[in-house]
This record gives C-alpha cells, structure tokens and sequence, in this order.
C-alpha cells in the first residue's frame, strides 16, 4: 500500500475524487539516440543533460551576467565539480543592451533514424522563470539535408511549446535571437521532442482500469486503461489534417493519479496501444497497457544449460527485449535458483511468468513502473473494506476443487516427462489433477515447486465485491472483507478494476 499522510481518509460519508492524467505524444526514442551539438557552451554547460529527462534546474544558480547577482541571499554559486547538478545547456553568447544577440547561439539534435513529433517543448531554466529567449526559430530538415519546416516563436515562461507537426526528420535546430532580459545567456534545462497533454475532470468523459495479478503465477496479466476523452477540437479524428493521430506511437507514455478529498495518489505509468474517435468525434478514446502488453510481440531466442537466478534470468530476458525497465524482488527472491532452460521462441513476457512460477513467486507492474517480484503470503492488513464501503454484499465464491499437483518439467533422456507431485487427498477421496507445465523448475525444487502451488489451488474462498475503492491499495496486499455472513476473513488482493466517472467505484477480487 502506497503510504499516505495520517489525514489521508478514503471513505468519507461525501468524498471528492479527481482523476487526472499526462499523455506524452513524445517520439519514444528521440532523446536516447539524439546526438546534440551547439554554437557555443558556458563553462558549466552540460548539453547532454538536455536529453536527460529531468526537467528542472537543481539550483537557483547566478554568474557575472549584468544584475543578475542579486544580494538578498537567493543565489547559489555553482558547485565543483559541476557535474554534480544539473545545469543543462548554458549558451556561451550573452545578448546585448536590447536583448538580442549579435550572432544567435543555437541548440541542435541529430538522429540517425527518422522521427515524428506532433512539436516541441522546450524547458528552460524553472528557478529564473523570468530569465527565457524572446524569440526562438525551429527548423527541422530530413535525411537529404532539406528543410522540411520552420516556425519563428515567443516564449513567455520558462516552459514553451513549439506547434511544428514534423514526420520523418533527422534533424531539429533551436536558434535563440533575443532573450526577455537584456545581457543574458540562454539556458535550456531540457527539451521533449513532443508536447505532453494534460486532461482532468474538466476533459475527461469516463476511464475504466483493469489490473489485476494470479499469486502463483497461472498467468501474468497487462495492466490496461480506457480513457474516454473531451475531442471536441479534433484533435484525435483519423481524417483531420491537423489532428495528432498520425502521431501516436507504440511507447508514448501516460502517467495517472487520482486525488481523493485533495490528497494525490499517483498509480502509475502505462503505454500509448490505441486510439480511436467516437460519439461522431466528440470524444476519443485512448487505450494504454503498461509494458508488459508490448513483450507479446518478442521472442526469446536465447539458449542456456544449468541455473541462473531469477535475477539473472529476467535481466537477460528484458535485455533481449531491449526494454530499459527495472525489476525489484521482495524477500530474496533474486537469489533464487531456476533452470536456464527457456524454450526459444517463447515470447518475453510468458518467459518472465515461467521464471517467476520456478521461483515460487509471482509479479507485476507497479506503481513505480518497476517489475516487482512477490512471494505473496496474508499479511498486516492495510484496509478494511467494511459493508458500507461495498456496493452491495461481496459475493463469497468456493473454486474448483483440487487435491493434487502434477507439475511437468522436461523431458528426460528417455524421452519421458519429468514429473513431479504434490497431494494433499483425503483417506475417503477421489484424485483431483491440477496440472502445470514449467520447463524452468530446476530438480531440487521440483517437489516445492508443486507443493506451492498445490497450497494456492486448493485456497477455494474467493471474494467479488464492489467498492467505493481506496486509490493506496496494491495489488497483493492484504484486506480484511466483511460479509454478509459476519466471517469478515483476511484475503489478499487479486484485482483492482477502477471506474471513474466523475466518482469512484472499484470491481475488486481477493482470494483468502
């Protein structure tokens, strides 16, 4: 559970909740192949901190430059080593008595593959806010070095958006000729290569969320958001020419929060999927998957014999993918040993579910947008989802029953599976066969393996409920649920399907 302030209080009688979200139609791969150059550098210029992904300065930081050192404590001297901070792009040119400058100093990047940018956004120096370019020229060329778009510009803050929808360029060049305040280098903290949107109970008509998690492993689902947005500028209508659509692109992310009585509650990070417009072009709608959805598409074609650890295994299977994510392993799991032993042409995302089933655990994308991998285990509950918080009585569902575990692993020397059991059959009962297959069980732990996952099976009591919904609840976490019967048992939480539509409600599963 997301920790939140003593006054953080979910269920009141009459609540506020507010879902908001950024959705960045930013080129996904401009700003790690860029490769920047400039007219000129300060000496604490930092160009590729450009490109970096942070977006404010780390300090209120003053120079020689005419008044700028005001003596009422406010500035800091730079650092040394420089490094240290982030300063970004400092010009070596100082504009004049007039504020423009005597030879423009200007910013440039270059690809060595074609991108597509709806526009840009330039981020220059947040702790002087006053302190921006005047005027600044884009101009983007293509692959034979023909210019294929410009627009001249005024900033008026220190955060600037360039309208210049550009496909296929190679190449993008700011040329800064005057700045706000006179004798004044021009500092850029950052640059996107696109414009982030940003919509709120203002823009948006409705978003469903479904996420949920399976404790041994069965599966490994995509967290998925449906988004149903104000469109009445067209923004999003196949056939406007001005419209972004043919913008979006695989990889542009959204990050989301819902605010509950004014308190945030940031839920994570998920991808760009889908879009399409409805209601004759009124609204759109936006899907988006986190990371997972992608590895669908690529497959492991690696080859291994003996153990690695499960850390080990998922830094090699997220490397084939070329996917620059992070993974976080509770109770030490990382260390665990599993057969290297995944079949090739097996796609990433089922590789890293038969790796964390070997290692008696299982995963999901957290809020963070890190792959966290959990042995889950009924805990310190973090919420009571009393009857009043329901929609309802949660509805108490008894599963299939079973009494055994037949685990598949390979296939021996003699061409015989590998099998391994685990049983828990009563004296007066029949056999009932839960069967898996998971080539990446190593031999030692065959019998543990089946034994785990015979202990989650035959967990029967599940629950369904409808609730106004706690935005701090995880996925995993441990919720008491009162019923209709007054058990009010401990279950960990399965599923967390959010519905907003100006309030909050929450389709949520929990197994005991």
């Amino acid at each position: 559970m997301v920790t939140m302030p003593d006054t953080y209080a979910p269920y009141t009688d009459t609540r506020r909740v507010e879902l908001s979200f950024t959705f960045g139609v930013v080129a996904p791969d401009a700003a790690a192949l860029a490769t920047p150059n400039a007219s000129g550098n300060s000496s604490v210029s930092q160009i590729k901190q450009s490109v970096d992904a942070v977006e404010e300065m780390s300090g209120d930081y003053t120079s020689l430059e005419k008044n700028m050192w005001v003596l009422d404590g406010s500035k800091t001297i730079y650092p040394s080593p420089v490094s240290s901070v982030q300063t970004g792009w400092n010009s070596d040119a100082i504009s004049g008595d007039d504020g423009s400058y005597a030879s423009p100093p200007w910013l440039e990047f270059s690809f060595p593959s074609n991108q597509d940018s709806f526009g840009f956004t330039l981020l220059f120096d947040n702790t002087q806010p006053d302190n921006h370019p005047a005027q600044v020229v884009t101009t983007v060329w293509d692959e034979s070095g023909d210019q294929i778009g410009t627009v001249t510009t005024e900033p008026d803050s220190y955060f600037h958006v360039v309208s210049l929808p550009t496909q296929n360029y190679r190449r993008v060049r700011f040329t800064f000729n005057s700045s706000s305040i006179p004798h004044r280098r021009v500092r850029v903290c950052g640059i996107r290569f696109g414009i982030k949107y940003d919509y709120d109970v203002g823009s948006i008509s409705g978003v469903e969320v479904r996420q949920s998690v399976s404790p041994w492993a069965e599966s490994l689902p995509s967290a998925e958001v449906d988004a149903t947005i104000d469109n009445s500028d067209q923004l999003y209508n196949m056939v406007n020419p001005s419209g972004l659509y043919a913008y979006l692109q695989d990889g542009q992310y959204m990050q989301w929060t819902l605010t509950v009585n004014g308190q945030d509650v940031h839920m994570g990070q998920s991808y760009f999927t889908n879009a399409e417009s409805e209601d004759g072009g009124l609204t759109a709608s936006i899907t988006f998957n986190d990371w997972l959805y992608a590895l669908d598409n690529v497959a492991y074609t690696g080859t291994g014999t003996g153990t690695w650890t499960l850390q080990q295994a998922v830094t090699a299977l997220l490397a084939a993918a070329s996917a620059e994510f992070t993974a976080v392993y509770e109770d030490g799991l990382a260390a665990v040993e599993i057969a290297n032993t995944v079949p090739q042409g097996t796609s990433i995302r089922e590789s890293l579910r038969l790796c964390a089933q070997a290692a008696m655990c299982t995963c999901y994308v957290d809020r963070n947008n890190a792959l966290h991998f959990f042995r889950p285990v009924l805990k310190d509950r973090v919420d009571e989802w009393s009857r009043d918080v329901q929609h309802g009585d949660a509805q108490v569902k008894v599963g299939q029953m079973y009494n055994a575990v037949k685990l598949t692993v390979s296939v021996d020397a003699a061409g015989e599976d590998l099998v391994y059991y685990a049983k828990n059959i009563a004296t007066d009962d029949m056999e009932r066969m839960y069967e898996v297959s998971n080539p990446c069980v190593t031999a030692a732990m065959g019998n543990q393996v089946a034994a785990w996952i015979l202990g989650w099976v035959q967990r029967r009591v599940s629950y369904e409920a409808t609730v106004r919904g706690n935005p701090a609840v995880d996925l995993l976490d441990t919720v008491q649920i009162n019923d209709v019967y007054g058990v009010n048992g401990e279950a960990v939480v399965t599923q967390l399907n959010y519905s907003y539509d100006g309030g909050l409600t929450c389709d949520a599963a929990a197994i005991r």
